[in-house]
């Protein structure tokens, strides 16, 4: 990366930006990309340029990235838009202070993970609306892209990005957990899919008003799913039917199943089911992982 010669706004003059071919050599044309919208956004704090900047310097300092320089302008009659130039590439965003929302778009090549930017960017750009009879809580939408060309497949770019990373669309997504263990990276997700759930009736379901929802918050929860190194190992949704074709045909062929052995026990959900026959009276479950079935027992 070459630093800019000129360019308004601030700039860091003690950034060190020359490498030796040798570390030039690591960095693959690659990385990782942040798409964020958000609405229901403070108004005064998404037309003031000075708070817009100040959370952006913040949010590049907490992300652990180095900022060369950034400009931002106000626009007319309202609204302002920022960009900031990093030594990893670059962070950007448009603000329509009328309508509360603000779209943000952070990229960085390299190897150093963007999803744990999540959080903080919904804590500096997610300010709360002020004032009036009924206010809604900011509400996000998120995508994680992995860009460029890699050598080796990312576990960003498998399941992991299908299933819920890539998906702009979701009304709700957040990492609930995600642990290495010695054998697997282990990353565990709960979301909405709105076309089958929405954000509305999930929260009604939790507001005990004796609403429909209220009243069967079992068919509003989250889905939730489990990916190991990037690969789908299991979801909330469809769970019970796999895992009961998995088991139940051949307790059923038994005349007297009384003793059960589970090879590779993950998540629980085959103990669950094979412990639904009284019959039973020893399940031995053995998993080369203890830390995954610990995780998966903690959440």
């Amino acid at each position: 990366h070459i630093q800019p010669r000129r360019s308004s706004g601030k700039r860091n003059n003690n950034v060190v930006t020359g490498k030796n071919e040798s570390e030039q050599a690591l960095h693959e044309p690659a990385g990782q990309h942040l798409l964020v919208d958000i609405k229901h956004v403070n108004s005064d704090f998404l037309d003031s340029e000075q708070r817009l900047a100040l959370a952006m310097v913040e949010l590049v300092a907490e992300s652990g990235l180095t900022l060369l320089s950034y400009h931002c302008h106000s626009m007319i009659p309202s609204g302002v838009s920022c960009v900031g130039v990093l030594l990893e590439s670059h962070v950007s965003f448009h603000t329509w202070p009328a309508e509360g929302v603000i779209t943000l778009d952070l990229f960085t090549c390299g190897p150093k993970p963007l999803l744990p930017a999540m959080p903080m960017i919904e804590r500096l750009f997610a300010v709360p609306q002020t004032g009036g009879a009924f206010i809604e809580k900011p509400r996000l939408l998120w995508s994680h892209k992995m860009r460029g060309f890699r050598k080796t497949e990312s576990i960003l770019e498998i399941d992991s990005s299908l299933m819920v990373l890539d998906r702009m669309e979701f009304d709700y997504k957040t990492r609930v957990g995600s642990t290495r263990t010695i054998y697997q990276h282990i990353d565990i997700y709960d979301y909405i899919n709105p076309r089958f759930n929405d954000l509305h009736s999930y929260e009604k379901s939790l507001s005990n008003d004796g609403s429909y929802e209220a009243e069967n918050s079992e068919l509003y929860k989250m889905s939730r799913l489990i990916l190991l190194d990037g690969v789908l190992q299991s979801t909330s949704d469809g769970d019970e039917a796999y895992h009961e074709s998995l088991v139940h045909p051949a307790m059923f062929a038994h005349p007297n199943p009384r003793r059960a052995a589970i090879i590779g026990g993950g998540e629980g959900a085959t103990l669950r089911e094979v412990l639904k026959h009284n019959t039973i009276e020893t399940v031995k479950m053995i998993d080369i992982d203890d830390e995954m079935m610990q995780f998966s027992r903690r959440h």
